[in-house]
């Protein structure tokens, strides 16, 4: 993988959002082993000191350098774009990893959690991509990547803005996509990261769906990376969660709502325990 990843964006300068924790920062440590300039964001200065102290401690050459805002905040994420313009003019990967999540029954939820959720997930993944596609766009080989979820491909009961926000994610990757090549520009590549569970604190507590284990956040990383490498439209982990669009587009809705049921896709975030995570 890592042989792919040094031919494919050599050199690179790349910004990852969320980078403090999970699989930001292990896809961090790869980048700066294979030598590229990584540029990580978080919400805490003193998280964002612990992980750029770990990535610096990884065997490699690339440059290193943190950035602090908090993506619910347009003004503070065009604040950000700005301050990185200044310092990294040739930007050439986005990573939009940053993310929270809220458990529970929805109307125990807080409103303003819901809409927090979004604000974080879908508006400041947007923004953040609009305040840096012209970079892309400019760079001989730009690439976005953005980190949706494998519960964008179904509903999730005690979860359900957090779905939603990544059906958003989807729903505009794919769309953005489509829109780079509809223009031409054949030299920015959007990937779409759609991962099930991952062993971050995110989701503690959560029971995971029948053949769907506990992600690592190392796993996520080096498929994400493979699959920049390759250029793919979509990474999905694990393999099992590629056949949940077949299974509901075949299935009357009924037995889609059983088999759901049953293998444990609709009652994982029952149990949820977890902490949101930026």
């Amino acid at each position: 993988a890592l042989r792919h990843i040094k031919r494919t964006i050599m050199s690179k300068t790349i910004l990852i959002t969320g980078a403090t924790d999970g699989i930001g920062f292990e896809t961090a440590k790869v980048l700066r082993a294979t030598g590229h300039s990584v540029l990580l964001h978080g919400r805490s200065a003193a998280k964002l000191d612990a992980a750029r102290a770990a990535v610096a401690a990884v065997d490699g050459d690339g440059r290193i350098a943190t950035y602090q805002a908090d993506l619910s905040s347009i003004a503070a994420t065009r604040h950000l774009a700005d301050e990185i313009r200044r310092a990294e003019p040739d930007l050439d990967v986005l990573i939009n990893n940053a993310g929270v999540v809220f458990g529970g029954e929805f109307e125990q939820v807080s409103l303003e959690q819901h809409l927090n959720t979004f604000r974080i997930n879908t508006e400041g993944l947007m923004a953040t991509s609009h305040a840096f596609i012209e970079d892309l766009i400019q760079s001989k080989e730009g690439y976005l990547v953005n980190i949706a979820s494998a519960s964008a491909f179904v509903g999730l009961p005690y979860g359900s803005t957090y779905a939603a926000s990544k059906w958003a994610v989807v729903g505009f990757s794919e769309s953005l996509r489509l829109e780079m090549l509809e223009r031409g520009l054949k030299q920015v590549k959007v990937t779409t990261v759609c991962p099930s569970y991952i062993a971050t604190g995110m989701f503690k507590g959560v029971k995971t769906p029948l053949f769907s284990p506990m992600l690592t956040p190392n796993r996520v990383a080096d498929s994400i990376l493979n699959g920049v490498a390759k250029g793919e439209a979509f990474v999905i982990e694990p393999p099992m969660a590629r056949s949940v669009e077949l299974l509901k587009g075949v299935l009357p809705r009924k037995l889609w709502d059983q088999v759901a049921r049953r293998t444990g896709v609709s009652t994982s975030m029952y149990s949820w325990k977890g902490k949101d995570k930026g």
